[in-house]
């Protein structure tokens, strides 16, 4: 039986615009359709205009979504950036606002400032917190089922703090709470085909990977699904990893560790973005690092190619604008160590929503639970 979300997917697709067309695609009588369609009114979720090409009888009056009916709230939390955005109901966005923050100063100070943020961009904009459908938060750690930080070692203070029901008893609407790169790649499986089964690593502080099949995410049993920060790396047993282990990934190519290491080096570099730009730039040792995290994040994403068997595999973060240096060592380290059939028309890009898959994927997440049946 088709519900009421039902009948508004195929409006808001553009599958079914009239009542006639609604009735062949689902096989419901005009009765029910008329209910259906009723409910969505109330709502205030489509509207009815002009008239379709009759094709004999009283012509078809034209059904379209109204994605002003209400808003989504993202919040795109970063280890050192936040972005914040005010969505329509079709996901296109109204307002945003990105900021240098840490996500190190805690819960407490980064929701609050971000809820003031998020009531001012609605106040601007002639709306209010009763306009409101959904939240969807992306924070850069690992998150259990319920929406709570799990250990994440880029979030001092963050461990098992309720982020849904804070932001609940804000905005009085449900909360979907997820990993960055999760919702990185759910953004970044609307730039391509549906079908598609991809792999999205995201390259910046830390080093986190994502798999979508067919356009959902798959975060395993427990939402940690991969976690890849911590596997070793042969070849870097020098390097000591916050965790205490030596050789992890995170701790060879995650942008502030590698920051670090260049300032160690006599070269300030602050963060991530730093790395990057003294990369282009063509400072040889920032280049060298660059490549070298190229390598090791490559022969961590071969084994995950050779499991999964993806037909594509995209990266982004800050670390991808260290021009083409990230992007090359990883290409060359993958096609070299992973199954031949595996790689054999695998693509290997940047991701094409760029900075912010994580607001378009966030705000999906949201959305697509706010439309639910």
């Amino acid at each position: 039986m088709y519900a009421s979300a039902d009948i508004l997917k195929l409006i808001r697709d553009g599958q079914a615009v009239t009542r006639s067309e609604l009735m062949d695609q689902t096989g419901l009588s005009r009765t029910t359709i008329g209910t259906r369609l009723a409910e969505l009114s109330k709502r205030g979720l489509i509207s009815e205009s002009g008239s379709a090409a009759s094709t004999g009888g009283r012509p078809s009056g034209l059904l379209a979504f109204n994605a002003g009916a209400g808003v989504i709230l993202t919040i795109d939390g970063g280890a050192t950036r936040s972005s914040l955005a005010v969505s329509d109901l079709a996901g296109e966005s109204l307002s945003e606002r990105s900021a240098l923050r840490a996500i190190e100063t805690g819960p407490e100070a980064t929701l609050a400032w971000a809820t003031s943020e998020l009531d001012a961009m609605l106040d601007a904009l002639g709306r209010t917190r009763e306009d409101v459908w959904a939240v969807g938060v992306g924070l850069p750690g690992s998150v259990d089922a319920a929406g709570r930080p799990v250990s994440p070692q880029l979030m001092p203070g963050w461990d098992g703090y309720p982020v849904g029901d804070r932001l609940r008893d804000h905005f009085g609407v449900d909360v979907l709470v997820d990993n960055d790169v999760n919702v990185m790649a759910l953004g970044e499986a609307r730039q391509h085909d549906p079908k598609e089964q991809i792999v999205v690593v995201k390259a910046g502080t830390g080093v986190g990977l994502a798999y979508v099949a067919e356009g959902v995410v798959l975060r395993g049993a427990q939402h940690a699904a991969g976690e890849i920060g911590h596997t070793q790396v042969p070849g870097h047993e020098h390097i000591e990893c916050s965790c205490g282990k030596r050789g992890c990934l995170q701790a060879v190519a995650g942008g502030q560790r590698m920051a670090d290491r260049l300032t160690a080096a006599g070269i300030p570099c602050a963060n991530t973005a730093e790395v990057a730009t003294l990369a282009r730039g063509g400072v040889p040792e920032a280049i060298a690092m660059v490549r070298e995290a190229g390598h090791a994040i490559g022969f961590v994403l071969a084994t995950v190619v050779n499991i999964l068997n993806p037909s594509r595999l995209v990266v982004g973060g800050d670390l991808t604008d260290a021009r083409d240096f990230l992007l090359s060592a990883l290409r060359e380290t993958v096609y070299r160590e992973a199954n031949t059939l595996a790689t054999s028309e695998l693509e290997i890009a940047r991701a094409r929503a760029g900075a912010r898959a994580g607001i378009i994927g966030t705000t999906t997440m949201a959305l697509e639970h706010a439309l639910d049946a």
